[in-house]
Formats: structure tokens, sequence, C-alpha cells
């Protein structure tokens, strides 16, 4: 049992019911499961304007199940939801916090959306719950003020209202054009609305105020849901949502899920070539891509890619570009699907000069080293800003090129520079390119004068490191694109493909799109390039590998920022 029936409801029920047991009975059923009391207790307008029950259709059945699951598990419910539009989420999740918040005492519910219509929508809709209730579950209210529903007694005496205060419970919406939000009372119940759509300047502000005063104790709900609005905070949860690095909950509902997006075949109807893959790879029907082939054609100006955001078969497709977008995501799409070496994690223990399976690891390694062969190892620097990019590292066969090991996280430099000695010496004494741009000096100087690693590269006599400038970036890009395009080397690592599907055309420079990383982009593209110049630098140490010769001095790394 989730929900603790409040004393005004019990008393109410009991005076109204007491002669029906039946009844009784039938009522308390009702109550305790949520998808029974929307249908039987709750009303919506439709599409239509007409006033019906509230059936929960598929999509919205498997979120509430999601809710309830976790508040049986006796933990917060955070949730984030990326969706096709107008599926009903709103209409759901607000039956859900008038649920909790009508039948339960001194619960607070806090309601924001995009702009001022839509918060008048969903208060609206509040409203409409609490008005077509039987009155037998309707608590007491007094006069509210704009967008809020107060549950309490609404007696004048404050001897009445001691005897009998009521829920002492109340629904708050406001909108996020609001300069501030909920700095003072904790919230039960939080549905952040849209969220892709909130003002830019005020987004990340509200949230964090929003999500601080979030109860976190189990049995608190935190909702955020959003159609897609290209790469922004919306994202940047959802991501980290599904790369488990926040408690959210990532739900996500594809446009074919709505049973209502379905239009009648017309005469003539043939399927186009990628509506023939959409319906394989889906099990859609002809209707659903009717449907689709009118949305396209009448609400999104014939642009598929405009669909795709707003109604997206798969995550990646409702993330826009904010720009052009270097390759074709379809074609990085199928190639990522197509990995079917998928590695394993594990750690890097400087200290002890090992590589530790383990279940979480930083490290993911596709291939061992195998005695007799040549590694290149590339790595790329984080920027030094704490909401910059990350460190990144490849690990590749010098003859082959195939990917043997991917190294990504934020590390002080010193210590990433001993994790990428460490790595190199395990693949054999790899061939370790470090970018000196940015923090790479740094990394260089630990790997060099405290790690002491043999072959570091050198871009020219005296500079250790792969140094991307004007001259190299153009030609490290080309062949880039050029080794994806035509699949020219083994490829494993998923996430690279997603950076490719974020790399964008910014006036004729190839860069990650805004809120987008492209790390593991520019570490895979050094490896390439260094792998051209690899002979060279592995005869070099070849001929340094003799039992008398003590380890080759070279001048010191450069530190000019």
């Amino acid at each position: 049992m989730v929900i603790a029936l409040a004393k005004e409801h019990r008393l109410r029920i009991k005076r109204k019911l007491q002669q029906r047991p039946d009844k009784l009975a039938e009522l308390k059923a009702i109550v305790l499961d949520f998808e029974q009391f929307c249908f039987r207790m709750l009303k919506i307008k439709n599409k239509s304007g007409a006033m019906v029950r509230l059936v929960l259709n598929d999509a919205q059945r498997r979120y509430a199940t999601k809710v309830f699951e976790d508040l049986e598990a006796g933990k917060p419910v955070r949730i984030i939801i990326l969706k096709a539009r107008q599926m009903g989420f709103s209409t759901v999740t607000e039956a859900l916090i008038y649920y909790f918040t009508s039948l339960q005492e001194a619960k607070n519910a806090f309601i924001v959306a995009q702009s001022s219509d839509a918060s008048s929508n969903l208060f609206d809709m509040f409203q409409l719950y609490y008005e077509k209730v039987p009155a037998v579950i309707q608590p007491m209210t007094r006069k509210n003020n704009a967008k809020k529903l107060t549950f309490e007694n609404p007696a004048i005496r404050t001897a009445d209202r001691r005897r009998n205060p009521g829920l002492k419970s109340k629904i708050t919406v406001q909108t996020a054009e609001s300069r501030v939000l909920a700095r003072s009372d904790t919230i039960h119940y939080l549905h952040a609305s849209e969220v892709a759509f909130w003002p830019a300047k005020k987004k990340k502000r509200h949230l964090l105020s929003l999500l601080a005063a979030l109860s976190k104790e189990p049995g608190s709900i935190g909702i955020i849901e959003s159609t897609a609005n290209g790469m922004e905070e919306f994202k940047q949860i959802w991501d980290a949502a599904v790369k488990g690095e926040n408690d959210f909950s990532p739900l996500f509902f594809a446009w074919f899920e709505m049973p209502d997006y379905r239009k009648p075949i017309p005469p003539g109807f043939e399927l186009t070539e990628d509506e023939l893959e959409l319906k394989a790879k889906y099990g859609l029907d002809d209707e659903q891509l009717q449907w689709r082939r009118y949305t396209i054609r009448n609400d999104c100006g014939g642009d598929s890619r405009q669909f795709d955001q707003e109604y997206p078969s798969e995550p990646d497709d409702a993330f826009l570009l904010s720009g052009e977008g270097v390759f074709d995501n379809k074609f990085i799409k199928r190639l990522r699907d197509a990995i079917q070496i998928k590695g394993s994690r594990h750690e890097i223990d400087f200290v002890k000069g090992q590589i530790i399976s383990v279940s979480n690891g930083e490290l993911v390694i596709y291939s061992h080293p195998e005695p007799g062969k040549q590694y290149i190892l590339s790595a790329d620097t984080a920027k030094g800003k704490e909401d910059g990019d990350y460190d990144s590292a490849y690990v590749i066969e010098a003859r082959t090129g195939e990917m043997c090991a991917a190294l990504h996280g934020k590390w002080d430099t010193d210590l990433y520079g001993k994790k990428l000695d460490t790595l190199g010496r395990h693949y054999n004494i790899a061939l370790l390119a470090v970018e000196n741009n940015n923090t790479g000096e740094s990394v260089l100087n630990t790997l060099f004068n405290t790690s002491h690693y043999p072959l570091l590269y050198m871009h020219k006599k005296g500079s250790f490191g792969w140094n991307t400038n004007q001259a190299t970036r153009p030609v490290m890009i080309s062949d880039f694109k050029e080794a994806i395009r035509d699949q020219l080397y083994d490829i494993y690592c998923p996430e690279l493909y997603g950076e490719c599907m974020t790399l964008i055309d910014k006036n004729g420079k190839a860069e990650a799109d805004s809120g987008c990383h492209d790390d593991r982009v520019m570490a895979y593209s050094i490896a390439l390039q260094v792998r051209q110049l690899a002979d060279k630098w592995f005869e070099w140490y070849k001929k340094k590998q003799t039992p008398e010769a003590e380890r080759p001095q070279r001048e010191r790394p450069s530190r000019a920022r």
C-alpha cells in the first residue's frame, strides 16, 4: 500500500457508506488502484472538447507502473521522460499528483510549465479533476490564489479549523518564465513539464532550485518530462540518466506507442524505402506510416528531421542538431547498431601497475595485447573547465588500425598521466601520443618526468605530444571522416559513434554541437594521424633497446601555455 488515506476522507466515507458495506468495499478498492481511480473518479476534456473518463493508454500505464514500483520499493521516485508530442504524459502526471495530494495529508505538490499559457492549461486540468471527482472523496478547499489548490478547511472560525483542519495539502502551478521558483517550501511531488522549452537563461537555475527543494525521502516523486529541443540541459540530464550518472530513471516513449497516431490508407499507397525500413525495425503498420507521412508533409514542412525531433522513434532521433551534421546520422546509427564486440570493463591501478577487471571501470578493453604486436595509444585531454570535455584515450593496433581499448573520464592531470603510463606499458610499450594543447603539457610532464614513459610521440624535435592547430586539425577531421564513412578500421566504441552524431559544421569547422562533446572524436583522430608515422618510432625504439643502453635523454617538454 503506497497511499495513506487522510482522516478527512476516512470520516466522510464512514459517515456516508456505513450502511452500505458493498459500496464501502468497492470505494476502497478503487482508491487503492490508481488506474481504477483514474477511470472511475477523474474526468478530462478530449481533443474534441468532450468530457470523458480518464482511460490510460499503454504508454501512460507503463509510466504509472514504474512510479508505483519505485514507491513500493521504498525509494524516492525520480523519472525523466523523453517522448513524442501530445502523448498525454502531462495528463497522467497531473492525475498522479492529484491522486497523492488530494487523498493524503500535508503534501505539497509543485508543477512548472514552460509558459504562462501552458501553466494555465495544467491548472485547469487540476481544477477539472477536483470539480468532477465524487463528493465522497472531494477534500475541503479554501479560496485559492491564482493557480493554487489548497486543500484545507475554509471555515472562518479558528476553532472550527483547529477541530477539523482538512488535508493541509496543496497543489501549486507556476511558469518557468517566473524569476524565482520554490525557495522555501519542501516539495513532495514535482512535475517539471517540457523542460527543454523553458527559458534558456533561467532553466539551469530553476532546475537547481526545484530539485534542491524536492524531498529526498521515500515516497517523494520528481518527474522531468519533455519533447526534445536540441542540445541543452534536458539532453544533459537525459544522457546522465542513461549512463547511470544520476538517480533518474530514463523512460522513452516513441510516437508509434500513441494509439491515435494513425490515418486511413489512401488508394495507391506504396511504402518508400525509408518507410519499409521503419516498418521492419519497429513492427509498424501502414496506417501508422500514413500518419507519419501526413504529419511530415503538413506539420513539419516536409522535413523528416523535424518529425524525428517532435515524434522520435528512438532517443537518438529526438535531439536534432543546431547546425548541419557532418555525418548521415542514420548511417552512423547503423554502424553503431552493428557493433558485435562489447568489450569488458577494467580499472587502471597505476600504483601497482595493473589493469584490474571491474564491473564499472573507466577502461573498456576490446582485445588484450598480444606478444609481438605494436600498439598506438592516443589521448585527448580535458579543457580544464568544470563543464569542459572529458579526458579520452584509445588504443589501436598499429598494423591493422583495429580498436583495442577505450579510456574515458575526468582526472587531475597527474593521475591521467599515470593511468596512460600504465595503459601504454600494458600494451607492449605503445607509442603514446598526448595532445599537448590545454592541459596536455601537464599530462606530458607527468609522463616524462615522473613516470619516465619510454616511447612518447614528439610532433617536432624537443616537443612532446601531438599538436592540434589550424594546419593539423582539418587534416585530422578529413581523415577521421574518411575512416568512418568508408569503414576503414574496426571500431567498437558506441560512444564514439554517438559523438559522430553530434558533430556539426560550424562555419566550415567541424566541432561538437553546443552542449555536446568531441573528446572521443579528437582522441581517435590523433590515433589515425600518429599511425601513419608509427613505423619510424617503433624502429627508433627498437634500436635503443640494447642491454647496456640507458633510457634516452631527451629535452624536457615545453611548459609554455
